[in-house]
């Protein structure tokens, strides 16, 4: 009783393709040999599952015993023939009347040369016969414990030539200058790729050098033309070194360099809605009317909520050249809080439009007592430079773009430099003008956001609105804040002097009636970093609320409103300053002073050392009296004297 063999073992017993057994086993013939087969029901294959199986005693004779050999150790040999390759167990089949016996052996070599040069069948069913000394090669390596049959090269793997078969055969170098000139040209490859030249001059450069490196070394040929057919250079030389290459790209081209460089995977799964949102702005690719005729494109200011994917959008047009601004930022910033919530964290770019953000930061930590996620000192986050790979919103726009306002009339593409036109020579017709591309844009953003995405994607083929709705069922609630307090948190704190129950700030005077009881020098005041301001929260020196500040109104001299005003304020400020009074004890300073110095001891000098008089006759000739004033008589008489001095000795010189 023979062993049942499957149509696929049956093939790789003998060599052949699955089809190619298939077919001879429902023909029960095969290469002239009748087969008994027999069908089988099995859980795969065509035709209800039925199988063909072979009974391996009706094989052909070799294959019986390749199947045998294959099933048993082989006498002597350390490894398993299972796993061997066919032609492996077809060797072993063929030559194993001679590896019976001993290595060396007579019995050995007779059977050998009875093998030698007998017809036969391969491993591939193609007849073939083999001479006595590729028996004995084979038998060789059998005892050696190789496989047997064909094999590869024994220098595989070295390298066999060091620059071309031309060039080694011509130049009469040893094979250390033969190494040392090839090592040099494999650094000015490098090179010449690392500096970013093309593949064709650095083939070109790469055989000027290796011509002037053979001569360098002194071999000059007779024909030179023959050196330089000698020195083509092999493209494979400049193929394994083009990664080279990419210290030009990093060097010359950083964008191409950062959209190949590593990066890391993240996840939203275990996110909050708003536990990160990511702000941009995008230019619109859709040309707009201004009221002088011009076109110019419009300004989308977006926010997306990295959980759900939602995106909330504000756009602005500009009538006149200008950019996008804090203050405009803030508006879109305050109405998405206004309708989601408060963030948790923001991502932004290093934009000025974004400096707001930095404002918000005590704000965010506020929303979030119990984020137990990484710990940071700050939960505003700036994207390094250059780095929109990072920031989804990005792809995010190009989505937009592609998908839906490119369906729009007046859509220009990305390529300012080269435009959609609607014929040759003509751009394509503006949309319209601002207001009415704004209903479209916010249709658009709409669609995206209830718009299932793909499997594969982050949402796992959810739309961001049914994620968010996900989310809302699970009892996530958001963190509310007006858009009034957000103005208000993008303020700076700022030092005033209180001069008659006002402030001056940005070159306007600012009053309220709490600021006219006010009693203190200083206030605080909080200055919007941006807006321009209706009106100044007042603080006091413990960061308490005072009051709301007003532009101060200026009256006409005879405007009755302004006397009015006036008695107003002052009454306001005595009544501060009644209260002022009733709220400590009446206490009599002057009669306290008095008090204190007459409670004071007095002082009890010692004993004199010595006495001082007046008197001339006691006076000591150390002390010169003051004379008394003279009179005009005497300061006449006393001039005159100096006269005739000063006359006596003016003769004496002359005479």
């Amino acid at each position: 009783m023979g062993e049942w063999l499957s149509t696929v073992e049956f093939a790789e017993l003998v060599g052949i393709g699955r089809q190619v057994a298939h077919r001879a086993l429902r023909r029960r013939r095969w290469r002239k040999n009748p087969l008994e087969v027999r069908k089988v029901n099995g859980r795969r294959g065509g035709n209800a599952g039925e199988q063909y199986q072979v009974n391996s005693t009706s094989l052909p004779l070799e294959y019986q015993h390749r199947l045998k050999v294959s099933q048993t150790l082989v006498e002597n040999h350390s490894k398993s023939i299972t796993g061997r390759t066919a032609e492996h167990a077809w060797w072993l089949d063929h030559l194993r009347p001679a590896l019976q016996h001993p290595v060396k052996s007579t019995a050995r070599s007779d059977a050998l040369v009875e093998l030698a040069d007998k017809p036969t069948r391969n491993w591939e069913g193609t007849a073939v016969s083999y001479s006595l000394r590729t028996l004995q090669r084979h038998a060789a390596r059998f005892d050696d414990g190789m496989k047997v049959g064909r094999h590869g090269r024994s220098d595989r793997g070295k390298k066999r030539v060091v620059i071309s078969r031309r060039w080694d055969k011509l130049v009469p170098f040893d094979a250390s200058t033969k190494a040392k000139i090839a090592d040099d040209l494999k650094q000015e490859i490098r090179g010449l790729l690392k500096g970013g030249m093309s593949w064709g001059h650095t083939l070109q450069e790469a055989e000027k050098f290796l011509i002037d490196a053979t001569r360098a070394w002194g071999f000059r040929p007779g024909d030179p033309n023959v050196l330089e057919r000698a020195c083509s250079i092999p493209t494979d030389l400049v193929s394994v070194e083009l990664h080279f290459r990419n210290v030009h790209r990093f060097k010359r081209d950083h964008k191409a360099y950062d959209d190949r460089r590593p990066r890391i995977r993240r996840t939203v799964a275990c996110m909050q809605p708003m536990e990160l949102v990511v702000g941009d702005v995008h230019p619109v690719d859709i040309h707009l009317t201004r009221p002088d005729g011009t076109v110019a494109t419009a300004r989308l200011i977006g926010f997306l909520d990295w959980a759900t994917q939602r995106l909330w959008i504000g756009l602005i047009f500009f009538e006149r050249r200008g950019g996008v601004q804090n203050r405009d930022v803030i508006e879109v910033f305050a109405a998405m809080i206004d309708a989601w919530g408060m963030p948790q964290s923001l991502y932004v770019d290093n934009g000025k439009e974004f400096g707001f953000a930095a404002f918000l930061d005590d704000a965010m930590q506020l929303t979030v007592p119990g984020f137990h996620g990484p710990s940071r000192s700050t939960h505003v986050i700036n994207a390094l430079p250059y780095n929109a790979s990072a920031k989804p919103i990005e792809r995010l726009f190009g989505d937009l773009e592609t998908r839906y306002f490119s369906t729009a009339r007046g859509h220009i593409g990305g390529n300012r430099m080269s435009k959609k036109q609607e014929a040759i020579g003509r751009t394509v017709a503006p949309f319209g003008a601002f207001e009415d591309v704004v209903p479209a844009i916010e249709g658009f953003v709409r669609t995206y956001n209830h718009t299932a995405q793909g499997k594969k994607s982050a949402l796992k083929g959810l739309s961001p609105e049914a994620t968010f709705r996900k989310h809302l069922e699970a009892g996530w609630a958001p963190t509310a804040m007006s858009r009034d307090e957000v103005r208000a948190a993008c303020a700076r704190t700022e030092e005033r002097s209180v001069v008659q129950g006002a402030i001056s700030v940005g070159g306007r005077h600012w009053t309220c009636p709490e600021l006219q009881a006010y009693q203190y020098e200083k206030i605080w005041v909080r200055v919007p970093a941006y807006h321009t301001p209706a009106e100044l929260l007042l603080l006091d020196r413990y960061g308490e609320r005072v009051g709301i500040a007003f532009p101060d109104i200026e009256f006409h001299p005879l405007d009755k409103r302004g006397a009015k005003a006036s008695a107003e304020r002052a009454k306001v400020h005595r009544q501060a300053v009644r209260d002022l009074d009733r709220s400590a004890p009446d206490i009599d300073v002057a009669a306290r002073l008095i008090a204190r110095g007459e409670a004071q001891p007095d002082s009890v000098p010692n004993e004199p050392v010595g006495i001082v008089s007046y008197d001339p006759a006691k006076r000591p000739a150390r002390i010169v009296m003051p004379k008394g004033a003279s009179t005009s008589e005497e300061r006449r008489r006393d001039q005159d004297e100096r006269i005739a001095v000063q006359m006596d000795l003016a003769k004496r010189i002359v005479g």
